[in-house]
């Protein structure tokens, strides 16, 4: 799963990285779902856009926003396309969620240890995602969600699911709005490569949201 994640990496290398306009960021360390976060999607043009939206899918057919409990903030890769609440997104609003790391937990000696996971040669990495638009309340909600797929030989270490990471040379067809069939986009949703992330643990004050600053994903002594 993913559940917290950071993203602090420069706004002008994120714009580059994933070719779009220079997005003003601010440097977070501890994003929490129901958080407001950057996310890149696709313009019918072909263009891509990186724009802000709520952590946690909120579908198009909820009727009233206010009522609705369920914090969507991942989805599970294997089925999503058969799932009310992310089938038409998989088939029409894909995203990229960029990241610098992710945090996971895992049980020691009796207490949950986090642990910040990223890539290990330092890019960003961009998350599988989906959006959705709600407009039954009094203004439209745009939303996202991060795609899970099994951990893979690293992450195996904390969990069985991770985010999906999607390599650069992927994004294209992930984000492509004319492919309209999940089937053909089944490949992307693998674990990532054995080698691609590395991890260390990180002081228990990432558990609360409030603490957001560098400390968080400096590695424990």
């Amino acid at each position: 799963m993913c559940g917290r994640y950071t993203l602090y990496s420069h706004e002008d290398d994120l714009a580059t990285l994933f070719e779009v306009e220079t997005y003003p960021l601010t440097p977070r360390y501890n994003i929490a779902p129901t958080s407001t976060v950057p996310v890149i999607r696709q313009r019918s043009d072909g263009s891509r856009v990186m724009e802000e939206m709520r952590w946690g899918l909120l579908p198009h057919w909820v009727k009233d926003p206010k009522d609705f409990r369920s914090n969507l903030f991942n989805a599970r890769a294997e089925s999503a396309a058969d799932k009310p609440s992310f089938r038409d997104p998989m088939r029409s609003q894909r995203c990229l969620v960029p990241a610098s790391g992710f945090y996971e937990w895992r049980t020691e000696g009796g207490a949950k240890q986090p642990y910040y996971v990223y890539r290990t040669d330092g890019q960003p990495l961009a998350f599988a995602g989906l959006w959705a638009v709600n407009r039954n309340g009094k203004a439209p909600i745009v939303s996202c969600t991060i795609l899970t797929t099994d951990a893979n030989v690293e992450m195996r270490e904390l969990h069985d699911r991770m985010p999906v990471v999607l390599e650069k040379g992927e994004w294209g067809r992930w984000l492509d709005v004319e492919e309209k069939d999940p089937t053909r986009l089944e490949d992307l949703l693998d674990p990532a490569d054995a080698g691609v992330l590395t991890m260390h643990p990180v002081d228990r004050s990432v558990g609360s949201p409030r603490f957001d600053s560098p400390a968080c994903v400096q590695r424990l002594a």
